[in-house]
């Protein structure tokens, strides 16, 4: 009898770990969609297929907006977005909160991909921080077919 149980609680372990893995695959194709025809719409044409790879999806984030954020950081956003992802992975047993410093870094860009195609970018911010990124996929998606706000950068030098 213990045999059936088990033999039923990992074939139901199976089909919800199935079921999770599905539902990811959907959320990346929808964030590939989205990144790859925003990564198009700002010129980014030579990069834009990295929206399809899966870790390097993460890096188009900052690529796209390099040239629109605050001034201290145009030109070098994706470097410190790629040295915290390397901090995070190395200090995430010692200092269990490190994750949330890449995350801060792709939510600092994707608000400025929001306030591009958006008339409300702390709207598409304050979703994206409260359900800590995981919206991110999905506004990524409803964006792209947005016409730009502004040719202007959202933040001008001072």
């Amino acid at each position: 009898m213990e045999d059936l149980f088990f033999a039923g609680f990992f074939i139901g372990l199976m089909a919800f770990l199935l079921l999770i893995i599905a539902f990811g695959i959907v959320v990346f194709i929808l964030q590939a969609i989205g990144l790859y025809k925003i990564a198009k719409k700002e010129g980014k044409n030579n990069i834009a297929w990295l929206a399809w790879i899966p870790v390097a999806s993460g890096f188009l984030i900052p690529l796209v907006v390099e040239e629109d954020v605050q001034p201290g950081l145009r030109g070098k956003l994706t470097i410190v977005y790629a040295v915290s992802v390397v901090v995070a992975i190395m200090f995430a047993y010692f200092l269990p909160f490190t994750p949330l410093i890449p995350l801060g870094f792709m939510l600092y860009a994707f608000y400025y991909i929001a306030a591009k195609y958006s008339d409300k970018p702390a709207f598409h911010l304050a979703i994206g921080i409260a359900t800590i990124g995981n919206s991110v996929p999905f506004q990524l998606f409803m964006l792209r077919n947005r016409e730009r706000i502004s040719g202007e950068t959202v933040i001008e030098e001072a």
